[in-house]
């Protein structure tokens, strides 16, 4: 009886739960940003409080998951290269948060931004985006896609009237991020999202240094969002994951062309990115008030010559930033005086902020951006965008505001004891 009881169990999990589509309750919908953080997407298998990892690379074909290869595979637990039960609920989860009606899941965040863009475009088409970006995605457009007869414009993000100029005949697409990557410049997705849609072209923004919980580019008229998972959604800085989500038509054009790419998200990386936007809803007030009293702080020092936040009023996108994203960001740039070699100094002072590539965990972590994210981005690229000499770009994590403070402080003085003995 024992035996035959758990053979009825085993076989109900493996029919209603892997047999064939994407298992997503729509209940949480009408819930608050929270809730849907929670419990949007989470696979209760069997009556578990979270998704199960599923460590299988394949699953036993049947009827309806046969069906679910005829219609194209999306949504099928056929094979983990393809979709899993975990890559589902994660890519689930994100479309929630983001009020879009599809997602798809990537095994780092440059996976899901070629993937898109490769799906999207073709020879002699045209896209405008913007230099002042994360550098692999500028090296992705100004390197990879003309190889593919694809041509990119560069425009101004900060200026939604020069991406219009820029537009051609054989323009596909507008590209853009919430928040630029280092330098912190807010786009007006809005005044961006109305031009696309005048002129019949797809708006994709990078929302990961705004995170969902600061924006949701949808509501404002876009049609993919992209992720880093790595970064805020994740927020332990334990795992590589990438997310579109958007327009269910284009995304189903992804899904596909990740078919042939490869870059699928991998079951275990997929329950530590789900389990981290957990708490998604809880981390991000920390990292935006540490981030704006920070801000408020070095702005008086006299050892900094500028700082980028959006909860400063002196900041050049204050407004804007106030209109798109008026929550914040636990994102932080500054200039340190005395060029890159002070800046290096004070860098290398810290105790606690840890001089690492990467955000959005909860540890605080700063970068040089000249020699790591933006090292193969050509100097005048760089400075035309703002990251000058002494430019410093930091992750402000949830640690007590006071340490992090003090640490900044005593570096800072080292970077100055630096200056002046070089006087």
């Amino acid at each position: 009886v024992f035996y035959s009881t758990i053979s009825v169990i085993y076989r109900r999990i493996v029919d209603d739960l892997l047999s064939c589509r994407r298992v997503v309750s729509d209940k949480y919908t009408d819930k608050r940003f929270a809730t849907r953080a929670i419990w949007s997407g989470t696979q209760n298998i069997d009556g578990s409080a979270t998704t199960p990892v599923f460590l299988t690379s394949t699953y036993q074909l049947t009827d309806e998951r046969y069906q679910g290869w005829a219609d194209g595979a999306q949504h099928t637990a056929l094979y983990s290269r393809l979709s899993s039960i975990n890559s589902e609920a994660v890519a689930a989860k994100v479309a929630a948060l983001e009020g879009a009606e599809d997602g798809e899941a990537f095994a780092s965040g440059m996976s899901a931004i070629s993937t898109t863009l490769l799906a999207l475009l073709s020879k002699d088409d045209h896209m405008v985006a913007s230099a002042d970006c994360y550098g692999g995605t500028y090296g992705f457009m100004t390197e990879d896609l003309p190889r593919f007869g694809i041509e990119v414009s560069m425009a101004d993000m900060r200026d939604p009237s020069s991406y219009e100029a820029a537009i051609q005949d054989n323009t596909k697409i507008l590209y853009v991020e919430t928040l630029t990557n280092p330098v912190l410049k807010v786009c007006d997705l809005e005044a961006m999202a109305a031009i696309a849609n005048k002129h019949g072209l797809i708006a994709i923004v990078d929302n990961t240094f705004a995170t969902p919980w600061a924006c949701n580019p949808i509501s404002m008229g876009f049609d993919l969002v992209v992720h880093s998972g790595t970064k805020y959604l994740g927020g332990h800085s334990d795992l590589i994951a990438g997310i579109v989500v958007g327009r269910k038509d284009l995304i189903f054009e992804i899904f596909r062309k990740k078919v042939h790419l490869g870059g699928a998200a991998d079951p275990h990386m997929c329950y530590l990115l789900e389990r981290g936007m957990r708490t998604l809803h809880a981390r991000m007030p920390i990292h935006a008030a540490n981030a704006a009293e920070l801000a408020r702080r070095l702005e008086a020092h006299p050892m900094i010559e500028r700082v980028n936040h959006t909860s400063l009023p002196s900041y050049a996108d204050y407004e804007v930033a106030q209109r798109i994203m008026p929550a914040g960001s636990g994102m932080l740039s500054y200039v340190v005086m005395g060029g890159d070699e002070a800046a290096l100094r004070y860098i290398r002072t810290l105790e606690l902020i840890f001089e690492a590539t990467s955000l959005g965990g909860v540890e605080s972590l700063v970068e040089c951006p000249f020699n790591t994210s933006h090292m193969f981005v050509p100097e005048e690229v760089r400075r035309e965008a703002g990251v000058i000499p002494g430019f410093v770009r930091m992750s402000v994590g949830i640690e007590d505001i006071e340490d992090l403070w003090a640490d900044i402080e005593q570096a800072l003085v080292a970077a100055n004891a630096f200056l002046e003995s070089r006087a």
